[in-house]
């Protein structure tokens, strides 16, 4: 199985979102783009009509109401769109309308989300995000919470071959539990951006999820 360090952005502006990509562009190959709409949660984030420079394979973590009305209208932007169960009447329809954008599509969880609400769609799904933060906000000190990785673990066991992500405060001890209990996706958005040295943020995460022993 791959493992994947993505950097997350949050900009409210061009300018911010081009300096953010400017830090990781030739570092990654993927970064998740955190789309908020200051509703579904209390911050804004890429709010906008954005565009990307080119090099980057997209996924946009959709923490908004109305995530096919974005879909409908940004899918050409990216690869990859990540919704919350919680955002959908119809879940299966939704993920059929965004397949048919020709993008690829994923699930995501909240702290309080219930993993059966989950199961019924995971042949339908490329892949599955655990938040282990309250979704927002870049990681503040104490934040993590280590039960979605008990989640994270009872979906490995049903499923070998699903990508697993985990994103909320991914530094490089966090990362190394989140890859034990089988997610192969790390998503770290304070640890790289807000570095003074991002490649040796980047490095270091790479190096936990490499490392065989905890």
């Amino acid at each position: 199985m791959k493992y994947i360090v993505v950097p997350s952005v949050i900009a409210t502006t061009q300018n911010q979102l081009n300096v953010m990509l400017n830090k990781v562009i030739g570092k990654v190959d993927r970064v998740q783009l955190d789309i908020m709409d200051g509703n579904f949660v209390p911050n804004n984030s890429l709010n906008f009509d954005f565009y990307l420079k080119p090099g980057l394979h997209y996924e946009a973590h959709l923490m908004i109401n109305q995530p096919l009305k974005w879909i409908s209208k940004n899918a050409h932007k990216i690869q990859t769109v990540i919704m919350h169960i919680e955002t959908l009447k119809n879940v299966p329809a939704a993920l059929d309308h965004a397949k048919n954008k020709g993008i690829k599509v994923g699930l995501a969880t909240t702290l309080e989300t219930k993993l059966e609400k989950i199961l019924p769609h995971l042949k339908k799904i490329d892949q599955l995000l655990f938040m282990t933060v309250d979704p927002g906000s870049y990681c503040k000190e104490k934040q993590f919470r280590s039960e979605p990785l008990d989640n994270v673990k009872r979906i490995r066991e049903i499923n070998q071959t699903l990508p697993i992500e985990v994103d909320g405060c991914m530094n490089p001890k966090n990362a190394k539990l989140a890859k034990a209990s089988g997610a192969n996706i790390f998503v770290s958005g304070s640890y790289i951006l807000k570095s003074n040295n991002v490649d040796r943020a980047i490095n270091e995460l790479k190096e936990a999820i490499s490392a065989n022993i905890l």
